[in-house]
């Protein structure tokens, strides 16, 4: 008899990552079920998903006040669907989802650890107590990069056998080409001028300071001081507790040469007309995996990397198209994005960066070798 595997996710509406595993499921290894603790009864996963002919169910969760009444549902959940292995993945469906497997005895549990050092950062106390916490109740952990496994088995002291290495995966198969009409858009939609007399630095960054923002907005000074047409667009950017004083850093640049955006669902088309992309985590684990850095390899844009997450997982030799830097260096910054455009890489440039980076890529983050990895995972629960 073919066993079941529930994914629990909290407060998630549109994702990639769960499209890209339906799309991926083998059904003759293991069933599939999701449940999601959200606020909105209703989101576009959930519909890709059962369009994809798996079930998905919505269990309404509004914020800590629904704590008691989540980890009930979830229980009576597991008792109808009587999952094999519960897969719990960010905050609450996994501290939730955990408590409620304990109580029923149901399901061997495993969570994706999504975040690094961002609760030893920012929440050194009740953050990393429940990090703790989740360590400590479920059965097994997947480490999303080598950074993420040292912050559980080095800083948290979680047992390394308990840890498991899992990359997230890509469909590098499937990657976007540049669409030119639809770029033509976005860039209207965000001031960016193609008639070459406009030189764009891209970031995508919210306002944190493990992002690197300290030294990246005062790299991009420097830059415009040899080249005053830059601009600089910062893709994102959240309110945070700390918004306010990068805001503030922004602002003394000059009026025109920099503007953010909230949120932009196509973000990645973008980086066809980025002159340079820059993201610069500050240390190695500020990053848990960092999407970013695979999304602008596989664009092939001109980049300017510091090495955290899934890239210090990476060989930055076996890739084209980047230059690394050390970490808090807003010299290097700037001398390393002002290398690139003084010497621009053509179109054809930027094609087989790309061409290039996919083939690298796909022995390591490969949506393929994911979901091999996954099954490996639960078949030994």
């Amino acid at each position: 008899m073919t066993r079941k595997v529930l994914y629990v996710v909290s407060n998630v509406t549109n994702s990639t990552e769960y499209e890209q595993l339906v799309d991926h499921w083998d059904r003759s290894k293991f069933e599939l079920e999701f449940v999601f603790l959200n606020a909105v009864p209703e989101c576009a996963v959930q519909d890709y998903i059962r369009k994809a002919g798996f079930t998905s169910t919505t269990l309404p969760y509004h914020g800590r006040k629904d704590a008691v009444r989540s980890v009930r549902a979830l229980m009576a959940f597991y008792k109808r669907s009587r999952p094999d292995i519960i897969h719990l993945n960010l905050l609450e469906a996994t501290f939730y989802g955990l408590i409620a497997a304990k109580l029923t005895g149901i399901g061997a549990t495993v969570y994706t650890r999504h975040h690094s050092t961002h609760n030893h950062k920012y929440h050194p106390v009740k953050g990393v107590l429940y990090d703790k916490l989740n360590n400590r109740m479920t059965d097994r952990i997947i480490a999303i990069t080598h950074s993420t496994e040292e912050v559980l088995v080095d800083w948290e002291k979680v047992p390394k056998e308990k840890v498991t290495l899992i990359y997230h995966g890509y469909e590098l198969d499937r990657v976007p080409k540049p669409d030119p009409a639809h770029l033509a858009e976005l860039a209207r939609k965000h001031g960016i001028r193609t008639d070459g007399r406009n030189t764009v630095i891209g970031m995508i960054a919210r306002p944190f300071e493990w992002k690197g923002l300290d030294h990246s907005i005062p790299a991009f000074a420097k830059v415009l001081a040899s080249y005053p047409d830059a601009k600089l667009i910062i893709f994102n950017w959240k309110g945070t507790p700390h918004s306010d004083r990068y805001e503030a850093m922004l602002r003394k640049l000059p009026a025109g040469s920099w503007h953010t955006v909230n949120f932009e669902p196509d973000v990645v088309q973008l980086f066809h007309v980025f002159d340079v992309f820059v993201h610069v985590p500050e240390d190695q684990h500020a990053e848990a995996f960092g999407l970013v850095y695979a999304e602008s390899l596989i664009a092939g844009v001109p980049c300017v990397f510091t090495r955290s997450g899934f890239m210090h997982d990476l060989d930055p030799s076996s890739v084209k198209g980047v230059k690394v830097v050390p970490f808090k260096d807003s010299e290097m910054i700037a001398q390393r994005t002002m290398e690139w455009l003084a010497a621009p890489p053509s179109r054809a440039d930027r094609e087989a960066f790309a061409k290039h980076n996919v083939d690298v890529l796909r022995g390591m983050i490969s949506i393929e070798l994911k979901m091999e990895a996954l099954y490996r995972l639960y078949d030994s629960m």
